[in-house]
């Protein structure tokens, strides 16, 4: 028994923050580091994307962004990125190569020791024990405290699933395991123990977890799994007394309650209290027929019956699980047969949402239909999640593929549109070019500098004037001239003459620095203007002879994804058709395993029945022949 582990984008969220990028969440097992900034566009667009759970799309544009060297601030962090969703979508080979060249490189020992970490926690959830347990061996002495605490179970449990019992003994062992790891530890110990053979030791184990309190359901579950270990293995050693006393603590609602009112009734019947064992096996008849220990207690109550001379509701009860064998057989035969004929898999996706998002995504509810009574069994096998999961990104990939060769057809649509546009634009663009004659603007402007030039040299304070001002000058400069503003004319009207001509003279002056700063920042604002249309002209030309090939090349790309796109299409079906052939064959297999429990019980029930008719026929004739007796 291990603690459900974090969601693994929580796991790939903590690989980002080993690269110093803040986010949402992370493993229970994680820290909280200090925020970091974002500073390239491409990398924040990638994250938006990832933290909306839409992986495919995040994978996609960040193999898009690394390649076109967009992503300059993050290449770590983008590279961590990278591999943990190559992780993700199973490509694991691809995910370590980008660890090893990460972990080549010049890192900080700690950041070394997460990576590791991480990659062996991905393994380990995948199913690759030995190369979990080799990721787990390249850690050396900087993880956290947190993920200290973590790491002895993990590798405990790769040696669990290899069946290396010593191994997992050695590791839990020596292993003074902190706070909520303590019971998992004791569990697994206890498990390795019996595994041994060191029934005892194991037993001391397991019986502190059963007795423990639980103060959740993930640990009420533990605790129930311990006592039913105990339990069995007290019952394999023939100590009834012990294995009932276990069997009881567990829960009558829990996920273990069936095997546990099983065990109970057998020590019960090992005690030879038959009656006894009758009670908790009652019980188990009204509970789901899929569960094998409901299909024992089919035959176990006639047993009991049996034992207790009541052979007419033994033969009863022995005639009704037949019944019960033979409707359940025809059912997984017929569920096998719909499973061939390619409406197992299907069906199972037939509510699921089509995209290539989730790269946790774990099939939760199955379908309701005939065939969803055993599939909830199926379920548990972690081999078929993660078939079906392949099986889902699988189809969701041929639908992307075949959505992109539709979208091939519009891009074409769209060349050709903006093609027979441009062929259109250009004798507009080239009649407005043609109304407008740069040489003479610059002329223009060479006269105005020119102007600006001179009027500045010698202080022209008139030259850079307002036209209303320059007006007033003039008019002046002509009164001059009138008989009466000449000397000896009227001595008053030239007073005012003077006045008026110093007063303007006086304005224009005041205002000659500011106007010729003005008339050159105009000149400058003109130069730049004149350089705009140049360039703008340059690149009307440009567009006009280069746009044509431009339209030409986008052709000819989209013309050649097409093909590529239908041979990833038809790779993509080939393997679609092989993971759904391998989840059948899975299917069947489970199915018929059920089956081949139910055809051994079939041959239990009809041997037991017929020895109770012999039974019943060996008693009718001792008590015939003991009547004819004088």
């Amino acid at each position: 028994m291990r603690r459900p582990p974090s969601r693994l984008t929580d796991w790939l969220t903590s690989l980002l923050l080993i690269g110093g990028i803040a986010v949402g969440g992370a493993p229970r097992a994680a820290e909280e580091p200090a925020p970091a900034l974002v500073r390239d566009l491409y990398y924040g667009e990638v994250l938006f994307h990832f933290y909306r759970q839409d992986d495919f799309t995040a994978l996609t544009h960040l193999l898009a962004a690394r390649d076109t060297g967009r992503v300059p601030h993050h290449e770590a962090e983008a590279e961590l990125l990278l591999g943990g969703l190559y992780l993700g979508y199973g490509q694991h080979a691809r995910a370590e190569a980008i660890f090893e060249r990460l972990l080549a490189g010049e890192t900080s020992a700690t950041v070394r020791d997460r990576a590791w970490f991480y990659l062996g926690k991905l393994r380990y959830q995948r199913g690759l024990h030995a190369e979990a347990l080799a990721s787990f061996a390249r850690i050396g002495g900087s993880l956290p405290e947190a993920l200290t605490a973590e790491l002895p179970m993990l590798v405990a449990q790769c040696h669990l699933a290899q069946g290396d019992f010593a191994g997992a003994e050695r590791v839990l062992a020596a292993w003074d395991a902190p706070g909520g790891w303590a019971a998992y530890a004791r569990y697994n110990l206890g498990v390795a123990l019996v595994r041994l053979g060191r029934l005892e030791e194991g037993a001391a184990a397991l019986d502190r977890v059963g007795r423990m309190d639980a103060d959740n359901a993930e640990e009420k579950s533990l605790r129930d799994k311990a006592n039913l270990a105990l339990g069995y293995a007290r019952l394999q050693v023939h100590d009834a007394a012990a294995a009932r006393t276990v069997l009881q603590r567990v829960r009558l609602r829990g996920p273990f309650a069936s095997k546990a009112l099983l065990g109970v009734g057998w020590a019960d019947a090992a005690a030879g209290d038959y009656q006894g064992a009758l009670v908790p096996w009652f019980e188990l008849t009204d509970r789901d027929p899929l569960d094998s220990a409901v299909q024992e207690s089919f035959l176990a109550v006639p047993y009991a019956l049996g034992r207790l001379e009541a052979h007419a509701p033994a033969v009863a009860r022995y005639q009704r699980a037949l019944g019960s064998f033979d409707t359940e057989i025809g059912r997984i035969d017929a569920a096998v047969a719909r499973a061939r004929a390619g409406s197992l898999v299907p069906a199972l996706l037939a509510g699921d949402e089509p995209d290539l998002a989730r790269w946790y995504w774990r099939l939760e509810r199955v379908p309701v239909d005939e065939d969803s009574r055993y599939l909830h069994h199926l379920m548990a096998d972690h081999g078929f999640q993660e078939g079906v999961k392949n099986y889902r990104d699988l189809a969701a990939l041929s639908r992307n593929l075949a959505d992109w060769r539709q979208r091939l057809d519009t891009f074409a649509a769209m060349v050709e549109a903006r093609s027979a546009a441009h062929a259109g634009q250009v004798p507009v663009a080239r009649a407005r070019l043609a109304t407008v004659d740069l040489e003479a603007l610059r002329a223009r402007r060479a006269a105005l500098a020119a102007r600006v030039e001179a009027a500045t040299a010698g202080r022209d304070v008139v030259a850079v004037a307002s036209e209303t001002e320059r007006d007033q000058w003039r008019r002046l400069e002509a009164l001059a001239a009138l008989p009466d503003l000449r000397a000896g004319g009227d001595p008053a009207l030239r007073e005012r003459h003077r006045v008026l001509r110093g007063v303007l003279a006086w304005d224009l002056d005041r205002r000659f620095r500011e106007r010729a700063w003005r008339a050159q920042r105009s000149l400058r604002e003109l130069d730049a203007a004149l350089a705009e249309a140049d360039t703008r002209r340059a690149a009307v030309v440009t567009a006009e002879n280069g746009e044509p090939s431009r339209f030409t090349a986008f052709a000819g790309r989209i013309a050649a994804l097409a093909p590529r796109i239908d041979t990833l299409r038809a790779a993509v079906d080939v393997e679609l058709g092989t993971v759904e052939r391998q989840l059948v064959a899975l299917a069947v297999a489970e199915l018929d395993a059920g089956k081949q429990r139910l055809a051994s019980y079939r041959v239990q029930a009809r041997f037991a029945l017929a020895t109770l008719y012999d039974r019943a026929g060996a008693a009718q004739a001792a008590a015939e022949r003991s009547g004819a007796r004088p």
